[in-house]
């Protein structure tokens, strides 16, 4: 994540945190804040309103836990008073979820159509 959230103009990454003493960076972790999308909603409000389409499922065992960053996510678009979301947490890991993706691409469908 460091390659997306902090890369250096050289190319290489900075960590947010000192490997050696794992204290936190202050000025490279505000930079992975900036990025966070629970956080991002609030600053895109307005683009995200005007979306025709938006699906957020997971799994509710994922191991990354993601499942509750898009919890956090619908809440944080429902304070914005984006709505009209698919939003499912389904039983499953973060893998083998491929069979989702009729799912997806069929709400899309219908919804852009």
């Amino acid at each position: 994540m460091s390659a997306c959230y902090s890369p250096k103009a050289d190319g290489s990454i900075e960590l947010p945190y000192d490997p050696v003493t794992g204290r936190l960076r202050e000025e490279v972790w505000a930079r992975w804040l900036e990025k966070d999308p629970v956080r991002m909603v609030a600053r895109h409000a307005d683009a995200l309103l005007s979306l025709r389409a938006l699906y957020i499922d997971c799994g509710k065992r994922d191991e990354y836990f993601l499942d509750l960053g898009a919890t956090a996510f619908r809440a944080a678009l429902a304070e914005v008073g984006v709505t009209d979301v698919y939003f499912e947490l389904f039983n499953a890991t973060h893998s083998a979820i491929e069979y989702r993706y009729p799912i997806s691409l069929e709400y899309l469908a219908q919804r852009i159509a």
